[in-house]
């Protein structure tokens, strides 16, 4: 993982998202889509994150500005992220490209063992948020890693309610080359935006 992130220019991948209900005692429908990540030549975090099903939904992430919109509703949000703008993208795309040595300010991270996701050898870690305010979100985060590629390729984010996201993915592609224009959204002229510090 050291490696990857010192070297890590482009991510993409198809996505799933399930939620698991704890009360429920089972997961809703899964969400589809694809993911794009990539470093811009400033050093800063681009990502695309576009849920195709069951409904679409485009976030993008460059130059600051986080870009939600909803098709369907020709509705669109967009949110200056300001000094927030890599830590939004990191919280997003975590662990994707980034060294765990740079994790570790913000997690602690425990190794525990080895399973396989969909026929893939991976080694499973844990990680506990160190700021308060990141763990009312998310008290773990669990990752299970690619140990060929050292991508994490599924994500169990554990909320404080036992509720939890389950992200997989899929066709990973990495360093692979993704125009600029893939984390750009030209909205249509009749999208009702609105505009969040």
């Amino acid at each position: 993982m050291e490696r990857v992130g010192r070297n890590f220019r482009s991510f993409e991948a198809k996505i799933s998202e399930r939620r698991y209900t704890a009360i429920l005692k089972e997961f809703g429908n899964a969400d589809t889509g694809e993911f794009c990540l990539a470093r811009a030549r400033d050093g800063s975090t681009m990502m695309r994150h576009d849920i195709s099903s069951p409904g679409r939904v485009i976030l993008t992430i460059k130059g600051g500005l986080l870009t939600k919109y909803w098709p369907n509703l020709k509705e669109a949000q967009y949110v200056n992220l300001g000094k927030h703008k890599d830590k939004a993208a990191e919280l997003l795309a975590l662990g994707i490209g980034q060294p765990p040595t740079d994790m570790q300010k913000s997690y602690d991270i425990s190794y525990q063992g080895e399973e396989s996701v969909g026929g893939t050898p991976c080694a499973v870690l844990v990680l506990k948020p160190k700021n308060p305010q990141a763990a009312a979100f998310y008290t773990t985060i669990v990752w299970w890693v690619d140990k060929s590629t050292g991508i994490p390729i599924q994500h169990k984010l554990q909320e404080p309610s036992n509720d939890y996201l389950l992200v997989t993915f899929s066709n990973e592609k990495l360093n692979s080359k993704i125009p600029n224009s893939k984390f750009e959204q030209k909205l249509p002229n009749d999208v009702k935006v609105q505009r969040l510090q």
